[in-house]
């Protein structure tokens, strides 16, 4: 009888004790190797925890099959239960062998620079009379003086004040420094590297880059999570995080500002753990985050998932969790094509519908609103649009085999001057 007057109760306190741990254990997602000292690091910008939170909020995001490859180091091996066997007892207490537990192996300290300062958001060098409009240049690394007067000519008219840049070596890039510089136009520099290649002159390059008063904002390889970056090999992700983190600190110790572009959410939170591990901190408050944000046929406002232009919020929110703060953001792919019609719940992309689209998403600079109306974020630097020119590229703003984009080029060019604002403006 009290056995059963008592079982509910029972039953009540074990629930009640598993749901605490499993509550305990999601809010430990995303927190891992996060020291707490990061919190505080952007509180002298005037960007409370509260607001960066307000800011960066979850998405609901693609789910992704963890493989062992996606989980870069292979699966557990399952416990082994040997049967039990019945044994005499032991005429006495026997000692106990001691056990040493296994040791990891530490990665090596990142040997960076002690001599430059954290970097608040308000730090990194923006262009004069910034509006935060941009656009990709042409998708290879070779141009000559003609192209970039041409194209450059282009972007003025448009008066675009951002760019992503390709080069492949330093001749094309003092070219291109020299005119970029001229123009006013700032640029996020993307040196020609396959995930698995090593570079080493990228002290020479921000020296270019330096001399003709533009900000090093260095580009460090471009989407290596697809086959098409490994010569259609299956990427391998730690050879990657372990070359990406190598060239980030060559660029932090040349002084330049290293460019993390990553498309897989957990790619970027191993990213930030192994540099956690690696004990370079440091790193990530001298580094710029570039997502890639096509909105496929999808429209501004756009938010089932990280497929739309407001898909840079997810990754927003991983750094948030991880580091207390966000990095500075520019969205160097971005925008529309024409003829896009992924998900058949939302018409093909028109020539009116890229038109309006674009027009929408460079609004978020003058109104300080997003497309589903949350608050601009300060972190959120810059939208350089898929691209200016390219004869076999159906986004290509000019000279593409599906004609210029009229519609958006006059409606673009009538934006009246604005400069964008940010929350520690007076």
């Amino acid at each position: 009888m009290i056995l059963k007057r008592f079982t509910p109760a029972l039953l009540l306190t074990v629930a009640l004790l598993l749901l605490g741990c499993s509550s305990n254990a999601d809010s430990a997602t995303d927190n891992t190797a996060r020291p707490a000292s990061q919190i505080v690091n952007q509180r002298a910008a005037g960007e409370t925890i509260a607001t960066l939170a307000t800011q960066a909020p979850a998405l609901h995001t693609r789910q992704l099959t963890l493989t062992p490859a996606s989980l870069g180091r292979g699966t557990a091996s399952p416990t082994v239960v040997a049967p039990r066997t019945r044994t005499a007892a032991p005429t006495h207490t026997p000692t106990p062998a001691p056990t040493v537990p296994p040791s990891p192996t530490p990665y090596p300290a990142l040997p960076l620079r002690d001599d430059l300062e954290p970097m608040r958001l308000q730090d990194f060098q923006r262009p004069p009379n910034d509006n935060g409009m941009g656009i990709h240049f042409v998708a290879g690394g070779y141009y000559d003086e003609q192209e970039l007067d041409m194209q450059i000519a282009r972007m003025k008219e448009l008066n675009l004040k951002w760019a992503t840049v390709v080069y492949t070596d330093e001749n094309h890039l003092e070219i291109a420094a020299r005119k970029f510089g001229e123009a006013g136009i700032y640029v996020v520099w993307r040196k020609t590297l396959k995930p698995y290649q090593k570079y080493f002159a990228w002290q020479r390059d921000i020296d270019i880059i330096k001399k003709y008063n533009l900000p090093p904002y260095m580009q460090l390889y471009n989407e290596a999570e697809l086959d098409v970056e490994w010569d259609d090999h299956t990427p391998d992700r730690d050879v990657y995080l372990l070359n990406l983190i190598t060239m980030a600190k060559d660029v932090y110790n040349a002084g330049g500002y290293p460019g993390i572009q990553l498309l897989d959410e957990d790619w970027l939170r191993e990213f930030i753990t192994q540099v956690y591990n690696r004990k370079g901190d440091a790193l990530f408050h001298r580094m710029f985050f570039i997502p890639h944000a096509y909105g496929l046929n999808h429209p501004p406002d756009y938010q089932e998932d990280i497929n739309g232009v407001l898909g840079f919020r997810a990754y927003a929110t991983i750094f948030f969790k991880r580091l207390g703060f966000v990095p500075p953001f520019i969205i160097a792919e971005g925008g529309w094509k024409i003829d896009s019609a992924e998900d058949n719940r939302f018409p093909a992309i028109t020539e009116e519908l890229h038109r309006d689209y674009t027009l929408a998403v460079y609004d978020w600079f003058r109104t300080g609103t997003l497309s589903h109306g949350g608050k601009l974020p300060d972190y959120l630097f810059a939208f350089n649009m898929w691209m200016i020119s390219g004869l076999d590229e159906a986004g290509a703003w000019y000279d593409s085999f599906r004609g210029d984009r009229t519609l958006t080029i006059e409606a673009v060019k009538k934006i009246p001057p604005f400069v964008r604002r940010f929350s520690w403006d007076p």
